[in-house]
């Protein structure tokens, strides 16, 4: 039985030499991949497997070097053998360099066609080996879940031999359970997909109205129409943010989160929440500070979401911090991420309240301080969907910290035109 054919990409901008190559590598009956310029090869990478890499070193614009670190640095192609070609580059250093950017061999031009077939004749038959030991694995896992599925409907079975009218009446109880669930969901969404017109719609309108009245639109008001429109305006915009939150939720679990991904710069966004958060910090007599532990730079994510997690946990650190400073770490983590840290020297939480913080509607102490008890749960599950984290360090009476840490970029979920810009810029 003949092996499936496997890729290898062949990488060099002068298509001479790709010719050579094609001609040299022909008889291993592998489907050769052409790639005339560094982009075009990650291109490549990003859309299919390959065997091995023949990348030639000296190319204008990216050249090999630059072309393998960013393969290398991608979880999904960094164990693809590269072999690096070149006819100029003979020095001791660039060869060093080549093994050090995870090569697995140089050749120097003109080449062996003999030699070079041979090697890359290994990289494929390992290849092969490792795919079809892959194959082994997946069959091996179907097996074993087709025995456990067996060894389930035996008990199945067994169990209704043993009492056939207490299984039905089971199913029954069991159907009729699903069908009030499908119902219930089908509410559920019914009344999501209605609330935000039909609830936002009077509350913007009392914010609105509220918000005249207060201007002296409709004439002067004395100091206790002015206090009780104030209240009312308070309870308004605190009924809004409960919808928002809840449409919020209720979109992440139905999976309708839509991501507009694009670059997010650092310092930029923090310093543009700043501004926002000011007066709010300054009601609560708290300072803020930035510090700044990189140079600037950027990520590719959604900075929509990435705002609104940060806006919460801004928002949480002014609320709960007594009035104290409140500082803002930020800075680019060694795979070219971000790492964004909070803090505040408030009340702090209990050790055996951080894990609740983050459930939906819990508010583990008592507070004056308003809230919908959505914030955190939102703000965590959010940072997941960027494929990011958000954890929490914090002692009673000493405050809490509260980090965000975002990748480079969401590589599922890019093109390959984007994943290679977020590579190139990192």
């Amino acid at each position: 039985m003949n092996q499936e054919a496997v890729n290898i990409l062949l990488v060099d901008d002068r298509p001479e030499n790709l010719l050579a190559l094609e001609g040299i590598l022909e008889p291993l009956g592998q489907k050769l991949v052409r790639a005339n310029s560094g982009p075009e090869a990650l291109r490549c990478v990003l859309e299919s497997e390959f065997a091995t890499i023949l990348l030639d070193v000296q190319m204008p614009g990216m050249n090999g070097f630059e072309v393998a670190e960013i393969i290398k640095s991608r979880e999904r192609s960094r164990t693809i053998p590269i072999i690096f070609l070149s006819a100029i580059s003979k020095e001791d250093a660039y060869v060093f360099k080549g093994y050090s950017m995870g090569a697995v061999d140089y050749v120097f031009k003109p080449f062996n066609p003999d030699v070079l077939r041979s090697k890359v004749a290994v990289f494929v038959d390992l290849f092969s080996k490792q795919r079809e030991l892959q194959r082994q694995g997946e069959l091996l896992r179907d097996a074993e879940k087709r025995e456990l599925e067996l060894e389930h409907r035996t008990s199945m079975l067994e169990a209704e031999a043993r009492s056939a009218a207490k299984l039905s009446q089971m199913n029954e109880e069991l159907h009729r359970r699903q069908v009030a669930l499908e119902q219930a969901m089908g509410a559920r969404n019914r009344f999501y997909a209605s609330m935000s017109h039909e609830l936002r719609t009077p509350i913007n309108a009392v914010i609105g109205y509220s918000t005249l009245m207060l201007d002296n639109i409709y004439g002067s008001l004395n100091a206790k129409q002015k206090e009780g429109l104030q209240r009312t305006l308070k309870a308004a915009r605190h009924l809004l943010e409960l919808v928002n939150d809840v449409l919020d939720l209720s979109k992440i679990e139905a999976g309708k989160i839509e991501l507009s991904l694009q670059p997010v710069m650092f310092p930029a966004l923090i310093e543009d929440l700043f501004v926002t958060v000011r007066p709010l910090a300054d009601d609560y007599g708290s300072t803020l500070t930035l510090e700044m532990e990189s140079e600037p730079f950027n990520i590719v994510s959604d900075p929509r979401r990435v705002r609104q997690v940060l806006l919460n946990l801004l928002s949480n650190a002014i609320k709960f911090g007594e009035g104290k400073p409140i500082k803002v770490q930020c800075k680019q983590t060694e795979d070219h991420g971000v790492e964004i840290a909070v803090i505040d020297e408030g009340v702090g939480i209990a050790s055996e309240d951080i894990a609740r913080i983050f459930e939906e509607f819990v508010q583990v102490a008592e507070s004056k301080q308003p809230g919908t008890g959505l914030g955190l749960p939102i703000s965590r599950r959010l940072a997941q969907l960027l494929d990011g984290s958000l954890t929490v360090d914090s002692t009673p009476g000493q405050g809490s910290t509260f980090r965000l840490t975002l990748p480079a970029s969401l590589e599922d979920d890019l093109t390959p035109q984007p994943a290679l810009f977020a590579a190139t810029v990192a």
